[in-house]
């Protein structure tokens, strides 16, 4: 009763709650001091290509041909391919070479960058001026700061107000999240992380109350990660393995499911309507079930980038984001804590790093860190707060003073990334150690 309390009442009067608005205020100083729409830098790279969908079903009408939206691509960015993100297929159709998942995430802050541009004497009404470029990066950092306070949530449930508030701040502030929440927000990293903080929690719901709600939001959440990255299917690990730490456990499990069936197939049924969607797609507009849309790109399972992807200063995600150091060693001391997350962990944590750098390349295109690990933060800040738990008590000061250089290293590196100072693609130890301490990009005349 008195977990179940402290949970509820963690707002705002709490160390987590007082954290989070820290956050939040620094995520909204972070994203307008970058304000990339100023710069039409909004709808580039990826993001154009996951927002596709959008202008060209309600705008433009360009679907399966993309004409009209290239040409307003070209309008606002002339610099860069008009048609990136379009597979131009066999049959002179065009489809979309990322999932849709990403189009639908955007769709209400969409919707009201549209209402606003077609008010007489507003903007053009185009899916590409200012309005769409604004809003769409500040809802998806709303997903962020969902995403954090949803966490601290569930976080409370396990731990006390302390730990949960340490926790949220290293994972907020200290990893790569901060990045993908501002400066990158509409990539599609900040909003899996709100949806993997669902997962977690609709997961841990289901199977303590067995409701009917529980059960749908769960498998409607899964389904549009599904949508949003296929890969996200490793995933399924959370709610498959949660709590079954025994043989026990197992049998028990075995008979809930089969007591539950119907649910099971309801929400089986869910998953793959929602996730069916891209396949609809296709077969409407691409005239097949099935399209090759990442032609020339694979995995390579027999030669894994893994210390490269660990542990080199090009794109490391340990070497980056070092805190998640301390979350993989928190995990020994999970099953103090939270007994039921330790099977995951030991599955997901080490199948899901070796299968993202088995990827054709393993750095991702240009990005901050690993940016692909940032799904598991949900499930691995489980881990870090028992690492809290374990440590803090006995080592605070020592542990205050790391985790407060690594936070401002976080913020420093990530806002030199933005600047282009830290190379997207192709960072070195000599420009790292030579641009360590700028935060701006140096005068050449000095």
């Amino acid at each position: 009763m008195e977990t179940k309390l402290r949970a509820k009442r963690w707002w705002p009067a709490t160390h987590t709650g007082y954290v989070w608005l820290c956050i939040a205020f620094i995520f909204v100083a972070a994203i307008g001091r970058g304000a990339r729409w100023k710069k039409d830098d909004v709808l580039i790279s990826d993001t154009v290509g996951y927002y596709a969908y959008l202008p060209g079903a309600f705008i433009t009408h360009d679907l399966g041909d993309g004409t009209y939206q290239q040409a307003i691509r070209a309008q606002y960015r002339p610099d860069l391919a008009a048609d990136y993100g379009m597979v131009h297929l066999p049959n002179d159709r065009t489809v979309f070479k990322y999932p849709l998942g990403m189009a639908v995430a955007y769709a209400p802050w969409f919707a009201l960058a549209h209402a606003y541009a077609s008010v007489p004497g507003g903007p053009p009404a185009d899916g590409y001026s200012l309005p769409y470029q604004v809003l769409l990066p500040l809802g998806c950092m709303l997903y962020a700061l969902l995403g954090l306070w949803l966490l601290g949530r569930e976080l409370r449930r396990y731990f006390p107000d302390y730990i949960t508030a340490l926790t949220l701040l290293c994972i907020g502030l200290g990893t790569n999240l901060f990045t993908y929440a501002t400066h990158e927000a509409t990539m599609s990293h900040a909003t899996l992380f709100l949806l993997n903080v669902l997962l977690l929690r609709n997961t841990r719901a289901w199977y303590e109350q067995g409701r009917w709600s529980t059960a749908l939001a769960l498998a409607a959440g899964f389904g549009l990660q599904l949508l949003v990255r296929p890969s996200e299917l490793m995933l399924a690990a959370v709610p498959l393995l949660w709590g079954l730490t025994n043989g026990a456990a197992v049998r028990q499990r075995l008979a809930e499911w089969l007591a539950r069936w119907p649910q099971l197939l309801s929400m089986v049924a869910l998953v793959a309507a929602i996730a069916g969607l891209q396949f609809l797609f296709w077969r409407v507009v691409g005239g097949s079930w099935v399209l090759d849309f990442y032609p020339g790109e694979k995995f390579d399972f027999r030669h894994p980038h893994l210390l490269d992807g660990l542990f080199s200063v090009r794109k490391g995600w340990l070497f980056w984001t070092p805190l998640m150091g301390l979350a993989l060693l928190g995990i020994a001391w999970t099953r103090r804590a939270v007994p039921a997350a330790l099977p995951p962990l030991l599955v997901l944590v080490p199948v899901m790093v070796y299968v993202t750098f088995s990827w054709w390349d393993w750095v991702y295109g240009g990005g901050f860190s690993a940016r692909p690990l940032i799904s598991l933060y949900p499930l691995l800040s489980l881990a870090l707060a028992s690492f809290w738990a374990r440590w803090w008590p006995g080592f605070a000061w020592p542990l205050a003073v790391l985790v407060l250089l690594l936070v401002l290293l976080n913020l420093a590196q990530g806002w030199q990334y933005y600047l282009g100072i830290v190379n997207s693609y192709n960072e070195t130890w000599k420009q790292y150690t030579y641009y360590f301490f700028d935060l701006e990009w140096p005068n050449p005349n000095q």
